[in-house]
């Protein structure tokens, strides 16, 4: 496959998303047809596949299946995995001449280093690594920016000045559980079953529930046989993150304090989340900038990156 000028990417905990740049047009990666990917890895003798096939094979064996692996190798999981979700990309997109690689979080160097390793392995350029929020507060065209990212566990702020990575917390009530996790309760409860948070195949039905829910007020889930399917409904979900969001106005408040700022410049969200945007703008922080797919922060990524972005991280 020829050689493409950028390829940008995000492996979060459950999709691959990427764009390429090729002739001065970013497009969005296509997975056999499709936008995203399976982030996950499957490990056969020491050998990882990744993608859709990778799935497959997992949940006919799922004790071989690691399915966020970025997470992993974030907290010294190895880099041969990460590698084969970089070759899995690299693949649809073509070998591309400068890499970057959005990450969940701000990253330490042993991490970077470890994901340096996985590029390596799979034959691609030192990658630029960018956090998800450094990347969105790009999109705000203020200094100082809050941004706010709705994760599966629990909403998480995070204060980025001039593209650097100022302080970040979670937006967390001590001893709830997560937001996955509450819902996971709710519908063990329902149907019956263990509610083993540890079962991957498990959250995954929670995480395609929460994506329907996005757009139907009900979404069934699948439990382990000999169990039936529940409903989980948009209440259910709001109850959980409700909990969380109770603590958002002191968590912003502690933030900027420890970060010595008293005001922002501008606030942006990630991630089309009405409860989340309310809970915000109840604290006169209504966001300035919702970044609405995951692709518009990877595509707005590559056309910000400057002119030499092809040489001054390559190797």
């Amino acid at each position: 496959m020829p050689t493409t000028d950028l390829v940008v990417v995000d492996i979060a905990a459950w999709w691959i998303t990427a764009v390429y740049e090729s002739g001065g047009s970013v497009q969005a990666a296509l997975f056999d047809g499709r936008a995203r990917a399976p982030s996950g890895v499957f490990q056969d003798d020491g050998v990882y596949t990744a993608g859709t096939a990778a799935l497959t094979a997992g949940l006919a064996q799922p004790e071989s299946y690691r399915p966020d692996p970025m997470t992993l190798l974030r907290h010294g999981g190895p880099p041969a995995a990460v590698a084969a979700v970089l070759s899995h990309v690299a693949d649809r997109t073509g070998r591309p001449a400068a890499l970057t690689v959005v990450t969940a979080q701000h990253w330490d160097r042993p991490a970077r280093d470890r994901l340096e390793q996985a590029a390596d392995g799979a034959g691609l350029p030192r990658p630029r690594i960018v956090s998800t929020a450094v990347a969105a507060a790009d999109r705000s065209g203020g200094r100082l920016t809050l941004v706010c990212v709705a994760g599966a566990a629990w909403p998480e702020l995070t204060l980025v000045d001039g593209g650097r990575h100022v302080a970040s917390a979670v937006v967390r009530a001590p001893g709830a559980p997560t937001v996955d996790e509450a819902l996971l309760r709710v519908a063990a409860a329902r149907g019956g079953a263990e509610a083993d948070p540890d079962d991957w195949r498990l959250a995954r039905e929670i995480e395609r529930a929460r994506a329907r829910l996005g757009v139907q007020p009900r979404a069934a889930m699948l439990l382990p046989e000999p169990h039936q399917a529940v409903v989980l409904t948009r209440d259910d979900l709001a109850a959980a993150k409700a909990v969380h969001l109770d603590r958002l106005a002191d968590t912003a408040k502690t933030l900027l304090a420890d970060a010595g700022a008293d005001r922002v410049d501008a606030v942006v969200q990630v991630g089309t989340d009405a409860q989340v945007a309310a809970a915000l703008t109840d604290i006169g922080r209504p966001p300035a900038v919702t970044v609405r797919h995951p692709h518009d922060l990877l595509s707005g990524l590559a056309r910000a990156l400057p002119p030499t972005r092809r040489h001054w991280w390559r190797r």
